[in-house]
């Protein structure tokens, strides 16, 4: 037989099988579902019956499968009563199997970059704060430099790792992570929104969330990479600085934060472009960031108190006048 002819009956093989296999498919409906089955041919016999059973078929593997994620999900972030779930749903969005379907509800990939940009923001604040207070002889480049490095797609897509997110049995991820670049974007980007979902989970507790992130994460990474940090001695000068860097991060965490609770609809675009107008130097007293670095000290590193006295102070009214511009 020639080459041509074995590839004619190998073809042809092949589309036996998947023809058999489609068989047994209906065969399996016909014995599970019965007369549902038989009403959708009856209503339908002349038309798409056969792809709008196969499609409503689809719908519910998808949903089978993303329950099955969220509750391997639970597990992983030691979570098992977490009540949120539809929070871990957005989280686990670019995984869904329906998620490149142009009929994708658009408001699903909005809540998905509105809790990436909560995750990130709620994360730096984190970092800042623990690098702040465990590495105290850490000048300022040294804490910007080991920030960085926890902050850097590579090891928050470790993070995710450790949380078995690549190992979760949901089709579409398996697909979206081949390429290794656009895996760990991918990968860095659920965590962020994971984390967020945690935090909101905790009611915007601050240091519950912070105590969940710097246990499972921050610790083990932080002590790793300070061994590659060159260490300057430290004076009052650059402890300001320290202190700058420890204020900006929670005043941003603190203007997402506001945001995002106030403005439940508005785009993760559109919040960004407030935070960024609030955070403005001249919205602000000079050397804003490193006293509020100190008032949130001198309050206790209490996150929401600081955030309650931020607000009434200085966001609100600020935010007023952006939205009636």
């Amino acid at each position: 037989m020639t080459a041509k002819g074995t590839n004619a009956v190998r073809d042809n093989l092949q589309q036996f099988r998947e023809r058999l296999e489609a068989a047994r498919k209906m065969q399996n409906s016909w014995t599970e579902c019965g007369l549902d089955f038989v009403d959708l041919y009856v209503e339908d016999a002349g038309g798409d019956w056969l792809q709008n059973w196969v499609a409503t078929e689809n719908i519910e593997e998808s949903g089978e499968q993303t329950s099955a994620g969220v509750e391997a999900l639970k597990r992983a972030i030691g979570f098992p009563n977490f009540q949120q779930t539809a929070l871990l749903e957005i989280a686990l969005t670019n995984y869904l199997p329906s998620s490149n379907c142009p009929d994708f509800p658009a408001a699903q990939t909005v809540k998905y970059k509105r809790l990436i940009l909560l995750g990130k923001a709620i994360f730096g604040a984190v970092v800042s704060d623990y690098l702040y207070c465990e590495y105290i002889n850490c000048d300022r480049d040294s804490l910007s430099i080991l920030k960085a490095c926890l902050s850097d797609k590579k090891q928050l897509a470790e993070f995710a790792r450790t949380l078995g997110l690549n190992e979760l049995k949901l089709p579409e991820l398996r697909a979206k992570t081949a390429d290794k670049k656009d895996g760990n974007r991918l990968l860095s980007e659920t965590f962020e929104a994971v984390f967020a979902a945690v935090y909101l989970e905790c009611d915007r507790d601050f240091g519950r969330a912070g105590n969940w992130l710097i246990e499972h994460f921050i610790e083990t990474a932080a002590s790793e990479n300070f061994d590659r940090l060159h260490q300057q001695p430290i004076g009052p000068e650059s402890d300001s600085k320290r202190l700058a860097i420890l204020g900006g991060d929670i005043l941003e965490a603190i203007a997402i934060d506001y945001l995002y609770d106030r403005f439940p609809e508005a785009k993760a675009s559109q919040l960004t472009k407030w935070k960024d107008r609030l955070a403005a130097q001249e919205t602000f007293p000079k050397n804003f960031k490193a006293k509020l670095g100190s008032q949130y000290l001198e309050l206790g590193s209490k996150f929401s108190r600081t955030r309650e006295w931020l607000v009434d102070n200085f966001i609100k009214t600020a935010t007023d006048e952006l939205v009636e511009s």
